[in-house]
Protein backbone atom coordinates (compact mmCIF):
# COMPACT_ATOMS: atom_id res chain seq x y z
CA UNK A 1 0.00 0.00 0.00
CA UNK A 2 1.38 3.38 -1.18
CA UNK A 3 2.48 5.15 1.60
CA UNK A 4 2.82 9.18 2.82
CA UNK A 5 6.26 9.07 2.37
CA UNK A 6 6.27 7.71 -1.50
CA UNK A 7 3.30 9.87 -1.65
CA UNK A 8 5.60 13.00 -1.42
CA UNK A 9 8.10 11.42 -3.19
CA UNK A 10 6.44 10.62 -6.16
CA UNK A 11 5.35 14.24 -6.55
CA UNK A 12 2.40 16.69 -6.07
CA UNK A 13 0.59 15.64 -9.31
CA UNK A 14 -0.47 12.38 -7.52
CA UNK A 15 -2.88 14.98 -5.82
CA UNK A 16 -5.08 15.69 -8.40
CA UNK A 17 -7.27 13.37 -8.51
CA UNK A 18 -11.06 12.60 -8.82
CA UNK A 19 -11.70 13.40 -4.85
CA UNK A 20 -11.86 17.03 -5.60
CA UNK A 21 -7.82 17.68 -4.58
CA UNK A 22 -5.93 19.65 -6.76
CA UNK A 23 -2.15 20.30 -7.78
CA UNK A 24 -0.36 23.18 -6.60
CA UNK A 25 -0.61 24.17 -10.40
CA UNK A 26 -4.43 25.22 -9.79
CA UNK A 27 -5.63 28.58 -9.06
CA UNK A 28 -5.84 29.41 -5.49
CA UNK A 29 -9.54 30.71 -6.25
CA UNK A 30 -10.90 27.61 -7.42
CA UNK A 31 -14.02 25.89 -7.16
CA UNK A 32 -12.68 22.67 -5.23
CA UNK A 33 -12.97 22.47 -1.37
CA UNK A 34 -11.28 24.48 1.47
CA UNK A 35 -9.93 22.14 3.90
CA UNK A 36 -9.95 23.31 8.14
CA UNK A 37 -10.02 22.21 11.15
CA UNK A 38 -11.33 23.09 14.13
CA UNK A 39 -9.89 22.25 17.77
CA UNK A 40 -12.59 22.10 20.59
CA UNK A 41 -10.02 22.46 23.36
CA UNK A 42 -12.48 21.61 26.18
CA UNK A 43 -12.99 18.48 24.72
CA UNK A 44 -9.23 17.12 24.50
CA UNK A 45 -8.09 15.10 27.34
CA UNK A 46 -4.65 14.47 26.34
CA UNK A 47 -4.44 10.75 25.56
CA UNK A 48 -2.20 11.46 22.47
CA UNK A 49 -4.02 9.11 20.29
CA UNK A 50 -4.36 11.65 18.07
CA UNK A 51 -0.57 11.88 18.03
CA UNK A 52 -0.08 7.51 18.01
CA UNK A 53 -2.87 7.58 14.85
CA UNK A 54 -0.70 10.40 12.94
CA UNK A 55 2.97 8.40 13.87
CA UNK A 56 1.39 5.48 12.64
CA UNK A 57 0.03 6.84 9.46
CA UNK A 58 2.92 8.60 8.49
CA UNK A 59 5.51 6.84 9.97
CA UNK A 60 7.45 10.07 10.49
CA UNK A 61 10.94 9.51 11.86
CA UNK A 62 11.96 8.57 15.76
CA UNK A 63 11.17 11.26 17.92
CA UNK A 64 9.56 13.43 15.73
CA UNK A 65 5.51 13.89 15.15
CA UNK A 66 3.62 15.94 12.88
CA UNK A 67 0.83 16.66 16.01
CA UNK A 68 1.74 17.22 19.22
CA UNK A 69 -0.13 18.27 22.45
CA UNK A 70 0.76 20.58 24.49
CA UNK A 71 0.17 20.19 28.30
CA UNK A 72 -0.10 23.36 30.97
CA UNK A 73 -1.42 23.68 34.18
CA UNK A 74 -3.63 26.36 35.22
CA UNK A 75 -4.97 27.93 38.31
CA UNK A 76 -4.16 27.26 41.94
CA UNK A 77 -4.34 24.41 44.79
CA UNK A 78 -7.38 23.08 45.20
CA UNK A 79 -8.61 24.36 41.93
CA UNK A 80 -5.72 23.48 39.81
CA UNK A 81 -5.94 21.55 36.43
CA UNK A 82 -3.94 20.34 33.29
CA UNK A 83 -5.30 21.74 30.09
CA UNK A 84 -4.17 20.02 26.80
CA UNK A 85 -4.18 21.52 23.36
CA UNK A 86 -3.25 19.63 20.29
CA UNK A 87 -1.32 21.41 17.86
CA UNK A 88 0.66 21.11 15.08
CA UNK A 89 0.80 22.92 11.04
CA UNK A 90 -1.69 25.61 10.94
CA UNK A 91 -1.61 25.52 7.16
CA UNK A 92 -1.29 29.29 7.10
CA UNK A 93 -2.96 31.67 4.61
CA UNK A 94 0.21 32.93 3.85
CA UNK A 95 2.83 30.56 5.33
CA UNK A 96 5.98 31.63 6.64
CA UNK A 97 7.38 28.66 5.56
CA UNK A 98 6.78 29.24 2.14
CA UNK A 99 8.47 32.43 2.18
CA UNK A 100 11.38 31.18 3.44
CA UNK A 101 11.96 28.61 1.05
CA UNK A 102 14.73 29.43 -1.50
CA UNK A 103 14.09 26.50 -3.84
CA UNK A 104 10.19 26.93 -3.47
CA UNK A 105 9.79 23.29 -2.56
CA UNK A 106 6.64 24.79 -0.06
CA UNK A 107 3.37 25.05 -2.24
CA UNK A 108 -0.07 26.12 -0.63
CA UNK A 109 -3.03 24.29 -2.23
CA UNK A 110 -5.66 25.49 -3.79
CA UNK A 111 -7.24 23.14 -1.31
CA UNK A 112 -5.88 25.72 1.44
CA UNK A 113 -3.03 22.28 2.53
CA UNK A 114 0.29 23.14 2.53
CA UNK A 115 2.48 20.96 1.57
CA UNK A 116 6.49 20.41 0.78
CA UNK A 117 7.73 18.75 -2.39
CA UNK A 118 10.33 16.10 -1.49
CA UNK A 119 11.85 16.37 -5.26
CA UNK A 120 12.88 19.51 -4.55
CA UNK A 121 13.64 20.09 -1.05
CA UNK A 122 17.05 20.28 0.39
CA UNK A 123 16.99 19.86 3.75
CA UNK A 124 18.57 23.27 4.58
CA UNK A 125 16.13 23.95 7.45
CA UNK A 126 15.14 27.11 6.49
CA UNK A 127 11.46 26.78 6.57
CA UNK A 128 11.71 24.76 9.85
CA UNK A 129 13.69 28.24 11.41
CA UNK A 130 10.90 30.66 9.89
CA UNK A 131 7.67 28.55 11.62
CA UNK A 132 6.35 30.67 14.43
CA UNK A 133 4.46 27.46 15.83
CA UNK A 134 7.58 25.01 15.65
CA UNK A 135 5.13 22.83 13.36
CA UNK A 136 8.15 21.92 11.04
CA UNK A 137 11.35 19.63 11.29
CA UNK A 138 14.22 17.97 9.04
CA UNK A 139 13.70 13.92 8.64
CA UNK A 140 17.44 12.88 10.08
CA UNK A 141 16.80 10.20 7.43
CA UNK A 142 15.28 11.51 4.40
CA UNK A 143 16.97 15.31 5.15
CA UNK A 144 13.98 16.30 3.98
CA UNK A 145 11.48 19.05 5.48
CA UNK A 146 8.02 17.89 7.23
CA UNK A 147 5.04 18.88 8.64
CA UNK A 148 1.31 17.84 8.67
CA UNK A 149 -0.28 17.92 5.70
CA UNK A 150 -4.25 17.05 6.90
CA UNK A 151 -3.27 13.28 5.80
CA UNK A 152 -3.63 14.50 2.08
CA UNK A 153 -2.85 10.88 0.85
CA UNK A 154 -6.40 9.88 2.87
CA UNK A 155 -7.90 12.52 1.91
CA UNK A 156 -7.36 11.35 -1.90
CA UNK A 157 -9.48 8.60 -0.89
CA UNK A 158 -11.80 10.47 0.32
CA UNK A 159 -10.86 9.34 4.37
CA UNK A 160 -10.66 11.48 6.89
CA UNK A 161 -7.06 12.98 8.84
CA UNK A 162 -6.01 10.05 10.76
CA UNK A 163 -5.57 12.57 13.88
CA UNK A 164 -10.06 12.99 13.25
CA UNK A 165 -10.86 9.36 13.37
CA UNK A 166 -8.93 8.74 15.87
CA UNK A 167 -9.72 11.16 18.60
CA UNK A 168 -12.25 9.35 21.31
CA UNK A 169 -13.14 12.45 22.32
CA UNK A 170 -13.84 13.72 18.94
CA UNK A 171 -12.23 16.99 19.79
CA UNK A 172 -10.67 17.56 16.15
CA UNK A 173 -13.36 18.59 13.72
CA UNK A 174 -12.67 18.60 10.18
CA UNK A 175 -14.31 19.75 7.24
CA UNK A 176 -14.65 22.11 3.30
CA UNK A 177 -14.76 25.62 4.83
CA UNK A 178 -16.56 26.48 1.78
CA UNK A 179 -19.30 23.91 2.49
CA UNK A 180 -19.27 22.86 6.10
CA UNK A 181 -21.49 20.22 7.64
CA UNK A 182 -22.88 18.42 10.47
CA UNK A 183 -20.91 19.31 13.49
CA UNK A 184 -18.17 21.05 11.70
CA UNK A 185 -20.73 23.54 10.37
CA UNK A 186 -21.59 24.22 13.68
CA UNK A 187 -18.38 25.06 15.37
CA UNK A 188 -17.71 27.15 12.05
CA UNK A 189 -20.48 29.34 13.00
CA UNK A 190 -19.03 30.18 16.36
CA UNK A 191 -15.25 30.16 15.36
CA UNK A 192 -15.69 32.62 12.53
CA UNK A 193 -16.89 35.02 15.84
CA UNK A 194 -13.21 35.26 16.72
CA UNK A 195 -11.48 34.16 14.22
CA UNK A 196 -12.60 33.78 10.25
CA UNK A 197 -9.96 31.13 8.75
CA UNK A 198 -8.44 34.22 6.72
CA UNK A 199 -5.00 33.76 8.39
CA UNK A 200 -5.14 29.97 9.64
CA UNK A 201 -7.18 27.08 8.60
CA UNK A 202 -6.65 25.33 11.54
CA UNK A 203 -8.20 26.92 14.54
CA UNK A 204 -9.11 26.46 18.11
CA UNK A 205 -12.41 26.78 19.76
CA UNK A 206 -12.54 27.23 24.02
CA UNK A 207 -15.52 26.62 26.48
CA UNK A 208 -16.31 30.40 26.31
CA UNK A 209 -16.82 30.75 22.82
CA UNK A 210 -19.76 28.50 23.19
CA UNK A 211 -20.49 24.94 23.60
CA UNK A 212 -20.85 23.02 20.69
CA UNK A 213 -23.85 20.61 20.98
CA UNK A 214 -23.38 16.95 19.57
Amino acid sequence: MQTRRTFIKNGLVLIAGSSGLVSYTASASGDGPHYGMIILKERCMGCNSCASACKLQNGTAQGHFLTHIEQEEVGEFPDAKMTFTPDGCRHCAEPFCLDSCEVNAIHKLANGIVVTDWGTCTGDGACVDACPFNARFVDPVEQKADSCDFCLSLLSKGSLPACVTSCPASARLFGDIKNPEGEFAKALRIARLSSDFTTTNMNYLDKQDGRIQS
